[in-house]
């Protein structure tokens, strides 16, 4: 049996199979929603199969670690994705696996560009409370980061 854990934004799936969370819905989900759409080509004329059903690539967090002190996640971030808007409460530290241009969009469309190189790490304070984000990669290569918050 799985049970699913929404918090800020990011679903947490725990069962018989190791504990993941995703940014957005989770596999299981996400298969019912292609067949939807699956269905719905096939109800204009599109053949099942049909290549005008593609499935988006979504942004992930694999678990990676957590204790009383810290907590960590591999970021994969798929070309022209986008998370939700969520926040930071906690200090951390972002290590580019695979570096890339990121795009951070304030809740008021203000947009910053952080350049994380692969293998370089960075340091990051929490954001002010009254302040939220989404992550936007708006390039063509998958960025991957791991990010290690402090408790």
């Amino acid at each position: 049996m799985k049970h699913f854990i929404a918090i800020a934004g990011v679903l947490l799936v725990t069962g018989a199979q190791p504990s993941y969370v995703v940014s957005g819905f989770p596999p299981p989900l996400r298969l019912f929603e292609a067949e939807l759409l699956r269905g719905r080509a096939e109800a204009h004329g599109a053949k099942a199969g049909s290549r005008n059903v593609a499935q988006q690539p979504e942004m992930t967090r694999v678990p990676q670690f957590e204790n009383d002190r810290a907590v960590s996640w591999k970021s994969v971030i798929p070309p022209h994705t986008e998370s939700t808007l969520h926040r930071h409460d906690r200090f951390r530290t972002i290590i580019g696996l695979v570096g890339g241009d990121l795009t951070t969009v304030d809740a008021n469309g203000r947009k910053t560009v952080t350049r994380y190189e692969t293998g370089k790490s960075y340091w990051q304070e929490p954001m002010p409370r009254e302040s939220m984000h989404k992550d936007v990669n708006d390039t063509d290569k998958t960025i991957e980061l791991v990010v290690v918050e402090m408790k």
